[in-house]
């Protein structure tokens, strides 16, 4: 008795979800625009203007200057209660 089954079966498939390549382009949409925003030097997060206390509107401008000259360094005292040795 032969093994051949004379009845041929046809298996039809539809095509893929697709799931995965939706997934790859929309990390790639997602990764491109955070690049974008982190080359564009992340507008908001690093503002350089001082804002008076209750949130008002007013600025505060801080000048710090160095003095003309470097205080004059003095010497320590000699201590007194070293004994000198002989």
């Amino acid at each position: 008795m032969s093994d051949r089954d004379p009845n041929r079966t046809t298996i039809v498939t539809t095509g893929g979800s697709n799931g995965g390549l939706y997934f790859i382009v929309g990390l790639l949409v997602v990764a491109v625009l955070v690049g974008a925003y982190v080359m564009m030097g992340t507008p908001g997060l690093h503002s350089q203007v001082a804002s008076a206390p209750g949130g008002g509107s007013q600025k505060v401008d801080i000048t710090v200057q160095q003095p003309a000259s470097p205080a004059p360094a003095t010497p320590a005292p000699a201590r007194p209660d070293r004994a000198t040795p002989r």
